[in-house]
């Protein structure tokens, strides 16, 4: 006695007008478009939190380079899909800053192998120190902010 494979058109007369390769397509598109929605709420959250950053800063940033060295990447598996760096408008200097962001950006991004990451960054090296030494808001109330909004809109996209 074998078995014998029950089909949907066994069950309810239904033939069937897909197979399991369109049923693979299906998936991987839905997959990557999950993927590109993913990177545009983080580039949005990027966006936002290098713009609260370089406003909400309580410091005097006399060359430039502090403001210039905040800045935002997306990482996909390794690599950069979205990034944001800007001179600020101010000081004496600003392209070392710019320079210093994107040189750790990189730097970080080549150690994210999998997954996709939003990275925010104040690439000065004493940013670290006005923040904890001086007490003031480099970065740190930015990141926060995105952490909320990021938490707060992928609860509303999981729970609808």
């Amino acid at each position: 006695m074998g078995t014998k494979t029950v089909t949907l058109e066994d069950m309810a007369g239904l033939t069937p007008k897909f197979n399991n390769r369109d049923i693979g397509r299906f998936y991987d598109k839905f997959q990557d478009d999950a993927e590109q929605k993913f990177i545009e709420v983080l580039t949005y959250a990027g966006e936002e939190g290098v713009k609260n950053a370089r406003i909400n800063g309580n410091y005097i940033d006399q060359t430039g380079n502090l403001r210039s060295s905040i800045g935002y990447a997306v990482v996909k598996d390794g690599q950069i899909v979205q990034q944001s760096f800007e001179k600020a408008g101010s000081g004496s200097d600003g392209d070392t800053g710019l320079r210093e962001s994107k040189r750790l950006v990189s730097k970080l991004s080549s150690k994210l192998s999998t997954g996709i990451v939003l990275v925010l960054v104040a690439g000065m090296d004493y940013a670290l120190y006005v923040e904890n030494i001086k007490s003031k808001d480099v970065l740190s109330g930015a990141v926060t902010g995105t952490d909320r909004f990021l938490r707060e809109t992928l609860k509303t996209i999981v729970n609808g």
